[in-house]
């Protein structure tokens, strides 16, 4: 267990807040690497990591699909739709 550095008071590694001086412990460090992690899980990389270590693939691809579903903005769709309806041209026009 570790202790707040301003009162000695033993604290759960979760806390972010000391409960008795209410002092808070996060450094830069911690801050730091805590965002690398959010980052990480927000990634492609996180994202394919979780889908090939999950025991069922399927449901863990299914899970994604629908987190990157709540992910999107009406902006986001239609840059997709755009993409694709420019993507979709240049091919017809090779054709």
């Amino acid at each position: 267990m570790k202790v707040c550095q301003s009162c000695g008071f033993e604290r759960k590694s979760s806390d972010k807040k000391c409960p008795s001086c209410g002092d808070l412990y996060l450094t830069l460090a911690e801050l730091i690497a805590e965002e690398e992690v959010n980052d990480e899980k927000r990634s492609f990389r996180g994202r394919c990591k979780r889908i090939i270590y999950a025991e069922n693939s399927k449901d863990a691809f299914l899970l994604e699909i629908e987190l990157i579903k709540t992910e999107l903005t009406k902006k986001r769709v239609f840059t997709i739709f755009l993409i694709v309806s420019f993507v979709f041209a240049l091919v017809i026009s090779v054709l």
